[in-house]
């Protein structure tokens, strides 16, 4: 029955994902619950102290049974229908509230998914876990109160107050002039909460980012012995943290107190007035009774009230943390192209650099490359290689052009780009799951996947492996070797049967003969692709069919190996270098 239940929740975004009013209006059946639910509940509520003063002056003034008892029974099935009104207006808030925190945090990270990576990379990924997690749980908190407390409040203090000025308009109107101040109060404190509640959320997203940074960094603390050094700093980010969300708990909580001091001045007069109005005998003890619990549920709401007002300052600090997230760009949704066409392409004055660095990391750059060529790239560390990589997958800005058979890759479709680009990075990232959902993303085909097994020379190893393809390979694959995690992120991209295969830096860790053997396959197997080589290792270079040579973001040696190695240039150099150590790594 559960599992049901759970199949028939669906998160999606709304429409308009930066209006917080578009949340509440999609779930607007369980807000309509909620609402008249919560609107009888909160009328019919302050007849409970008006059936508790009768019940009161049929124990005092009647001596039939009877009436007590009528009196007693009427109070009860009071009480039991407002309290059934109130269980379906806190089931269904909490129930709106949950589903729109899942629509947030879906429309945060759709968004963050199909925003610029030049954007992206300008923020800080734990500022961004801190929003999709902290920030979205406040916003979601704050509309869950304030609807609750519209009704809670709004609508009970409505009740109350006419109720009161039904026993008597001026003894209420005296007694409630205290309230107003209170009211006047939180609306002064409101840009102080809301600026002290940035100041914390933002506290608690450089706290986020040092864990992240300590957890995924540890082995690198301990190697360096820099544990003490790093823990030493997150104190004082706690520190800081505690500080700031400590003044907003004060300013959120702490104020309540006087708030409710405030508003509460006027018991002296209810008091004082009504207690006349009792010895005069134009009160009974029960309507006496009555004003007073009425009276002071007026002001206990009033206290609530400027809570919640403060409340949703600092919601609204939050609230602009997700809005900075998010944006209306209509989801496209990935649809397979037919087919896998040769592309040639060609680069024309292309320059090319990292979010808001000023330099260029590639300058002025133009090649041509015929399709189903292999392209080795090389040159010293910073020369740009890794730069036009990522140019080329189109998913970064650049400027010149880079086109596809004629076509400039900004203007070509986004599910056609997709299609056609493969991209291998060399952190060679794997997710914490099996080898065979890493390579296939879970959508297996048997026959491709023993093919990219063969290319990346990966079958030797699924043997050797107890579990074979099933094998976990944990978080960012810490269970197989660097060799292995590279051959498998290969895998993934040559399973993805693309046009263009973009390899950065794929052989790294892995040994010259494995690494000569995948280039053969990948000759042998992908005829027709267009597949660029990014290294600094130029063994396997000669198998390649064209090689470009960068030096300082430009091309600076452009030939076939043959060629290269006549022109004694840098290309010649460094092969010259690493041939003389025996093939070792080498970086020029």
């Amino acid at each position: 029955m559960i599992e049901e239940k759970n199949k028939m929740v669906r998160f999606s975004p709304p429409k308009e994902k930066e209006r917080l009013l578009s949340y509440i209006i999609k779930y607007r059946k369980q807000f309509l619950i909620t609402a008249v639910s919560g609107i009888f509940f909160n009328s019919a509520i302050v007849l409970g102290p008006i059936f508790q003063g009768k019940l009161l002056d049929a124990a005092v003034n009647s001596p039939s049974i009877t009436n007590i008892l009528n009196a007693g029974i009427s109070f009860i099935l009071v009480t039991l229908s407002f309290q059934i009104a109130r269980f379906f207006k806190r089931y269904y808030v909490r129930d709106m509230a949950n589903r729109i925190s899942g629509d947030m945090r879906i429309s945060v990270m759709e968004s963050i998914l199909h925003t610029d990576l030049n954007a992206i990379e300008k923020k800080k990924v734990g500022d961004m876990m801190s929003t999709t997690i902290g920030d979205v749980d406040i916003v979601v908190e704050a509309v869950r109160k304030t609807i609750t407390e519209l009704w809670d409040t709004g609508v009970l203090m409505i009740a109350y107050f006419a109720a009161l000025m039904f026993y008597d308009v001026k003894i209420t109107l005296i007694v409630c002039i205290p309230i107003p101040f209170v009211i006047m109060l939180t609306q002064f404190m409101r840009k102080v909460v809301q600026a002290k509640s940035k100041a914390a959320r933002a506290a608690n997203s450089k706290t986020t980012t040092q864990i992240r940074k300590m957890i995924s960094q540890i082995n690198i603390l301990r190697l360096y012995g820099r544990e003490d050094t790093e823990l030493k700093r997150f104190k004082e980010r706690l520190t800081v943290q505690a500080k700031k969300t400590a003044i907003v708990n004060v300013l959120q909580n702490g104020l309540a107190p006087i708030y409710s001091s405030i508003s509460s001045l006027g018991i002296i007069l209810v008091i004082y007035l009504g207690g006349n109005k009792v010895i005069g005998g134009s009160w009974t003890i029960g309507i006496f009774t009555a004003y007073i619990t009425m009276f002071t549920a007026l002001a206990v709401r009033t206290t609530t009230a400027a809570k919640v007002f403060n409340l949703q300052q600092g919601a609204k600090a939050s609230w602009d943390r997700v809005k900075s997230l998010l944006n209306n760009d209509s989801f496209r949704e990935h649809q397979h192209s037919e087919g896998m066409n040769p592309i040639e392409i060609s680069v024309n004055n292309l320059s090319f650099k990292y979010g808001d660095d000023q330099n260029y990391a590639i300058k002025n750059v133009s090649f041509k490359v015929p399709a189903g060529m292999i392209v080795g790239v090389t040159g010293s560390v910073g020369s740009g290689k890794s730069a036009l990589g990522l140019a080329l997958t189109g998913l970064y800005d650049y400027e010149g052009e880079i086109c596809f058979n004629g076509q400039d890759l900004k203007n070509i479709d986004y599910n056609k780009k997709i299609d056609d680009i493969t991209y291998m990075g060399h952190d060679s990232f794997l997710f914490s799951d099996s080898i065979k959902n890493n390579i296939t993303w879970g959508n297996t085909d048997e026959a491709k996947l023993d093919k990219v097994l063969d290319i990346a020379c990966l079958k030797q190893d699924m043997l050797n492996f107890q579990d074979g393809l099933e094998t976990q390979l944990g978080e960012k694959g810490t269970r197989v070797s660097g060799g292995q995690r590279q051959r498998i992120s290969m895998a993934r991209a040559l399973y993805k049967d693309s046009s263009i295969v973009i390899l950065d830096d794929p052989f790294s860790a892995v040994d010259i003969n494995t690494e000569a053997k995948i280039i053969k396959e990948l000759r042998q197997n992908l005829q027709g692709r267009t597949i660029f080589i990014f290294s600094h290792r130029l063994q396997i270079f000669k198998y390649t069919d064209m090689i470009l040579v960068f030096d300082k973001g430009r091309i600076a040696e452009k030939g076939t190996h043959n060629e290269l190695i006549n022109e004694e240039g840098i290309y010649s150099k460094i092969l010259d270098s690493q041939s003389f150590l025996g093939g070792e790594l080498y970086e020029a």
